[in-house]
């Protein structure tokens, strides 16, 4: 069977009830394709064609990580086959031992349940980057939506641009840092892991936390650590009289060039 072929006929069977077992599907239609010994490129390329189908994205995503992982090497991924008009979801989702670049702007769910290895996207990526990843590394060059890290178990995440709302959201390990500026309840319900935001964290920063800490390099918005349970917060000097509003636990630490104060 065709790469296309596989695809198409994994493209047009039904989702699955968990993206794990979309994957799993994914992988059962990579095996029964005549990859051979070519690039990752060649794939995307192969079934490019089918762009226009409604499950594209996501299945796409889905086949194109598992392919990777059966060809066992590092690939780079040039999106602009794709137009204007399709995106990938859960590029590098399920990742292990193996790099990835990818050239253009990503869907959801990027490098989601990634164990090891890279993925680095040379543009912007939507909701839910990095969800439940246990290891590895993603780097965003551009900015990052909704739901960044959710519910992260390790690895790390950089963003060398903004990220939108509830970064850390529900994280329990790993390590994310934003080179800019975070959006509204970063580190919701955070049990622990380290949230790094070099610049600006907009409202309701440590919503609800639990544990884990966060640093923030710049200024703050309202209601800091509304509803937090526990874990640290860490602001930079000339933020220190912030104030803390509804918070019943965890802790306020003071930075002074970079170093703990108190």
């Amino acid at each position: 069977m065709t790469t296309a072929e596989s695809f198409g006929a994994y493209l047009s069977a039904p989702f699955a009830e968990s993206l794990e077992k979309d994957y799993q599907a994914a992988a059962a239609a990579v095996v029964a394709a005549e990859l051979g010994d070519c690039a990752l490129q060649q794939v995307l390329e192969a079934i490019a064609p089918l762009r226009h189908h409604m499950a594209f994205a996501k299945k796409a995503g889905l086949f194109l990580a598992a392919a990777q992982q059966r060809l066992g090497r590092d690939a780079v991924l040039d999106l602009s086959v794709l137009g204007e008009e399709a995106r990938l979801d859960c590029a590098g989702a399920f990742g292990q031992r193996h790099d990835l670049t990818v050239k253009g702007d990503l869907g959801s769910h990027a490098g989601a349940h990634l164990a090891s290895g890279t993925l680095t996207v040379e543009g912007d990526v939507e909701d839910y980057c990095g969800a439940a990843m246990a290891g590895g590394k993603i780097v965003v060059k551009g900015l990052a939506e909704n739901h960044l890290g959710h519910s992260m178990r390790g690895g790390e995440i950089l963003v060398h641009r903004n990220a939108h709302d509830f970064i850390g959201n529900r994280m329990t390990g790993g390590h994310i840092v934003v080179q800019a500026n975070a959006g509204y309840s970063a580190g919701y319900k955070m049990t622990g892991g380290l949230i790094e935001i070099k610049d600006l964290a907009w409202d309701l920063c440590g919503e609800e936390m639990v544990g884990g800490r966060i640093e923030i390099g710049g200024h703050i918005g309202r209601d800091l650590g509304m509803g937090m349970a526990g874990g640290e917060l860490a602001l930079i000097e000339a933020h220190k009289d912030t104030p803390r509003v509804k918070a019943t636990g965890g802790k306020v630490a003071v930075l002074a060039k970079g170093k703990k104060r108190g």
